[in-house]
């Protein structure tokens, strides 16, 4: 279980600015897809760099 942490932590982080994003509405889907697309591997990326999360199951 201890190795399904970070992907359920991602998932809510994914449901969290997706819900965010929902109130950015663009016109376009892919739009707004590329917006969620980056937005979690900033903020993802950023609790990793941080030393929040361990992606050593990983390797």
């Amino acid at each position: 279980m201890n190795a399904l942490t970070p992907v359920f932590f991602a998932a809510a982080i994914v449901f969290v600015l997706n819900t965010a994003g929902s109130f950015i509405e663009f016109n376009n889907r892919f739009v707004n897809a590329l917006v969620d697309t980056v937005l979690f591997a900033l903020v993802f990326g950023a609790l990793v760099l941080a030393g929040k999360l361990n992606l050593a199951f990983l390797i």
